[in-house]
């Protein structure tokens, strides 16, 4: 799994980077966690944005889908969190997601969806292997 941002670029706010290296830290129990700058080579992409096309997910949602992932045969997951500025359809349509990913209607700062994304991941790596979130 990917992140698309260097740590030290993508976070301003110190809370908001221990908070996200605290995810990565949980998702590591799951799957081989990187994050990076660019796009590495991957299997499937799933950007994080709220433009048209994108889905709101549940976290059930968001577990099925990883799930499916998973069992399709996927060992590369790239989980995209564009710059401040927004991504340009151009780079949208280059990347070709597999999933646009939103967190709702409001416009979030990159470093807190950066947050989110990794949160969810690791909620629904825990509804996949049948562990407690709050453990």
């Amino acid at each position: 799994m990917w992140a698309s941002s260097r740590r030290s670029k993508l976070f301003g706010s110190v809370g908001a980077g221990q908070m996200f290296s605290d995810y990565v830290r949980r998702l590591d129990k799951f799957c081989r966690t990187r994050v990076e700058g660019g796009t590495p080579p991957c299997t499937r992409i799933w950007l994080c944005d709220r433009g048209p096309g994108s889905r709101m997910l549940s976290s059930e949602q968001l577990c099925e889908l990883l799930g499916k992932e998973l069992s399709s045969g996927v060992k590369s997951l790239e989980v995209v969190i564009g710059p401040a500025e927004g991504l340009r359809p151009e780079d949208i349509e280059r990347l070709r997601p597999a999933l646009r990913w939103s967190f709702g209607p409001a416009t979030l700062p990159h470093e807190l969806a950066a947050v989110v994304a990794a949160e969810q991941l690791y909620r629904a790596w825990c509804i996949l292997r049948n562990i407690p979130y709050h453990k």
